[in-house]
């Protein structure tokens, strides 16, 4: 049986989760401590963590749009000198 890549409510999961991250890396507003700014990264790392642990690593590479296979560039020819 193969896991399945498709998050129900992928788009609105992204949107949650790159909101925690803009909130985190602006002080949520500048006016929030410390502490404030890990608990927003922290949830938002949450995310891709339930979608692993529910959906598998398939679904997260899926979710954050990168490619199922690392496509290395090819070598490009040697340069006459």
């Amino acid at each position: 049986m193969t896991p399945s890549t498709q998050v129900p409510g992928r788009y609105r999961l992204r949107v949650v989760m790159l909101a925690l991250v803009l909130f985190a890396s602006t002080g949520a507003g500048g006016h929030a401590p410390p502490w404030t700014r890990l608990v927003l990264v922290a949830t938002a790392a949450a995310i891709p963590a339930a979608i692993a642990v529910t959906y598998g690593w398939p679904a997260v590479r899926t979710f954050l749009g990168l490619p199922s296979r690392l496509r290395l560039p090819a070598p490009s020819p040697g340069q006459p000198e």
